[in-house]
């Protein structure tokens, strides 16, 4: 059987934790490392023996993109990719907007014979798998979603805004619980010198990632304490008598990277079907996103 070729665009912790992901699975191969010009022969040791490029089009042959890159990148890169007719996965963690993604997207997907899954990670993604299954199991009830415990988790989307407001030479935004089903925002960030830290204050309490939830923002002179990558999630459902709770916590980075990884596969599946279209994880089968070559290894422990 031929190998999945999966291209990782972008060297984040996610773009790192996919390579690993990628290694464990015996269906894929890494077609490459699609990075920014200026990053070209940085990491060398990590990518050893990988093909670095800063365009995809120099790759032999790629059969899905992971799109390992800011979430506010995805929805246009999604586009570039598709338009190439290359299949695409993404983590795009902006909730009230994925419905309209998947639909910008769908008719260049369908157009160029293509497969895009949008909202691959572990929320939106595995957790909106789980928050499914808790409406089967309720019909009717309320769900709640919590985050990050007492002791708080990175979430990645946000480190990454903090990261870019000029004047932040390093930080981390860690999401704390904050009541069942809220929570509160802790940026952790370091100063570039001369930086204006209540210019600062302001452009990150005014971005749509934080306005919506209770922030600080404490300055410190290194996150290296504070930079972890674990996070967590609690998801409860109440309702006709049946009471539920599922708790996931673990690397956020490695999480997303395999879920990631494991939506090339629902792609090819879904391609090899002419099932072209942009869809969100939800709306792929669960057993195309496994692996094995057989049903009964697909379905080991049922």
């Amino acid at each position: 059987m031929q190998k999945i070729s999966v291209a990782i665009i972008g060297w984040g912790n996610v773009g790192r934790a996919c390579k690993r992901a990628i290694s464990e699975c015996s269906d894929m191969v890494l077609a490459g490392v699609v990075r920014r010009p200026s990053s070209i022969g940085k990491d060398e040791a990590e990518l050893q023996n990988t093909i670095v490029v800063s365009d995809i089009k120099k790759l032999k042959s790629v059969d899905v993109a992971l799109l390992c890159i800011p979430s506010r990148e995805v929805p246009s890169r999604i586009k570039e990719y598709l338009e190439l007719g290359i299949n695409t996965v993404d983590a795009f963690d902006e909730h009230e907007r994925i419905i309209a993604v998947k639909r910008e997207n769908d008719i260049t997907a369908k157009v160029k014979k293509a497969v895009a899954i949008i909202g691959a990670g572990w929320d939106p993604g595995t957790d909106s798998a789980v928050r499914a299954i808790m409406r089967m199991v309720s019909i009717t009830g309320h769900t709640t979603t919590t985050f990050g415990g007492e002791k708080g988790g990175r979430s990645m989307g946000h480190t990454v805004q903090a990261k870019q407001v000029a004047g932040v030479k390093n930080a981390v935004a860690l999401t704390l619980a904050n009541g069942r089903g809220k929570q509160k925002r802790r940026v952790y960030i370091e100063l570039e010198a001369g930086a204006d830290l209540k210019m600062i204050e302001k452009e990150i309490l005014s971005d749509p990632y934080f306005s919506s939830d209770p922030t600080e923002i404490i300055p410190v002179k290194s996150i290296d304490k504070y930079n972890t990558l674990n996070h967590s999630a609690l998801l409860e459902r109440t309702g006709m008598e049946v009471n539920q709770r599922y708790e996931v916590s673990g690397i956020n980075p490695e999480f997303t990277a395999n879920v990631m990884v494991c939506a090339a596969r629902a792609c090819m599946a879904a391609a090899s079907r002419e099932d072209y279209g942009a869809f969100t994880l939800i709306e792929r089968p669960l057993i195309e996103f496994l692996p094995g070559n057989t049903l009964e290894e697909r379905l080991e422990g049922y």
